[in-house]
Order: C-alpha cells, then structure tokens, then sequence
C-alpha cells in the first residue's frame, strides 16, 4: 500500500457507515484538503464583476485560467457561482456498453459517494474529455448534488436531464447535453487529484468562479491576495462609473482610472 493510499485510507475511517464502497481507495487522491476560508468565499460573491475582473487579476501572477462560454456554457442564463474544487476525472470503460449492458455489468463511477465525500459549497469539477458524447452527470447525481449544497457543477464533457437540472437551480458549465448515458461507457479514473478541464489546470480546494462570461479557476495559494486586489479594482470602477454617468470628461475619467486599464 503506498503512503498517499494509507493516508486516504486513515482519512475515510472518519466516513465509516456512510460510504457505499463506490470508490477503490487506491483511486481516491485526496479526502481531506486545505479550502479557502468562508469568509473568503463570501466576499468573492460579493463582487459585482466576477470572472472578467478576476481574469485582469490573474493575467498580473501569469495565471491563464479563464473558460470562455464556447468551450463551456452555462445551462441557464444568470448563473453564478463561487466554490472550492472537487475533481472528478472520467475515462473510457473497458468493455463497451453492449457488453456491459448484456452481461449487466456496471463500471464504477463513484457517484453517491463522492457526494459523501465532498462538504456544502463546493464545486464539482468533471474532466469528461475522454468520453465526449457521453453524460457525465444526470438528473439523480444532480439532485444529490443540489441537496448536498453544492455551488455547482463544471464539465468538460457532456450532461444530461437539462431541464431537471434547470429546474432545481443547479448552476452547471458543460460543453454540451446528450440523451447517452455514460454508466455504461465510462468509469471513475480518479477522484480529487490534478484534472485537465478545457486545457485548465484545477486542483482539489482551488477556487472556482462562474458566470454568465464564463469560469475561472483561482489556485489556492493566490486566493486572499487576488481578493484584494479584485475588491480594491471593484471600488476604483465603481468611482470611475459613477463619473462618467454624471458627465465626467475624458481627462476626470482618466484621472481614476487610466484609459489603458479600460
């Protein structure tokens, strides 16, 4: 048993009763990990302008972590969403779904338990990319999702039961809906260690963001120091807004924000 494994292990002892066994524990990377603080979290919702913002901020540490819209796009319009990561990868299953579906065979894709093993807040995030024409999250997962609290669910890769989903005000991103099943086609390959999601890097407990311009992934460590430059930024616009709503000329408008800044 490697060390990483073992520490899993301990770390589900506290979960003892709760799971269904869904998850091979050599395929679970992490169980417990650092998250950015709620206060945080509340003050980044409090943002009038999320993800762009957010994206200027980035660009300054040489973090290129925006998802436009065409790669993944929200299932409803005004949607919004501020939470730590937790990550799923999927992959193809060994056999096709003719064999599975014929000799009733299931591979395992976690589904309930990573619910279990995931806390209020949080975002689910699904690299999907290996099986592109297959649902990744349908509307039993998403339910249990919605009931746990989720923040909302981020998939490279399709989903399923749109109008479910909708309907309970789950926030999703997605590159697209499928009537396909994916229990049958696809498999958990692991859950909460390092995923791909639209050429994006996103490790378990960094900071996604989503709106209607699209998603962002703040890394953990910049968190706080992102904030406030995004609050101070936030203050200066709404300085720079207000005058130039009341008239202000170029050279006043300038003087609060420079023009290369717009």
């Amino acid at each position: 048993m490697s060390d990483n494994t073992q520490t899993v292990a301990e770390q589900l002892k506290a979960f003892e009763g709760q799971l269904l066994g869904l998850i091979p524990v050599d395929r679970i990377r992490a169980v417990s990990f650092p998250r950015p603080a709620p206060d945080i979290i509340e003050r980044y919702k409090r943002l009038p302008d999320l993800t762009s913002s957010i994206a200027d901020i980035l660009d300054q540490f040489g973090v290129d972590s925006a998802i436009p819209t065409t790669l993944l796009a929200p299932l409803a319009p005004g949607q919004r969403m501020v939470g730590p990561a937790v990550t799923v990868k999927h992959g193809p299953a060994r056999f096709n779904a003719g064999y599975n579906v014929a000799n009733r065979t299931s591979p395992q894709l976690g589904a309930v338990d990573e619910v279990t093993l995931s806390r209020a807040g949080d975002v689910m995030v699904i690299d999907g990319s290996a099986v592109p024409t297959a649902s990744n999250i349908g509307g039993i997962m998403a339910t249990a999702v919605a009931a746990k609290g989720f923040a909302g669910v981020v998939v490279d890769g399709c989903v399923r039961d749109v109008e479910n989903m909708k309907r309970m005000g789950l926030p999703v991103w997605a590159r697209g809906a499928t009537p396909r099943t994916g229990k049958h086609r696809m498999e958990l390959v692991e859950f909460n260690g390092k995923v791909d999601v639209a050429g994006v890097q996103v490790l378990p407990g960094d900071l996604v963001l989503g709106d209607s311009d699209g998603v962002i992934i703040v890394p953990y460590d910049l968190c706080e120091e992102v904030l406030l430059r995004a609050e101070q930024v936030a203050e200066k616009e709404k300085v720079l807004l207000g005058a130039i709503e009341a008239g202000a000329s170029a050279k006043e408008s300038a003087s609060i924000i420079s023009p290369d800044k717009w």
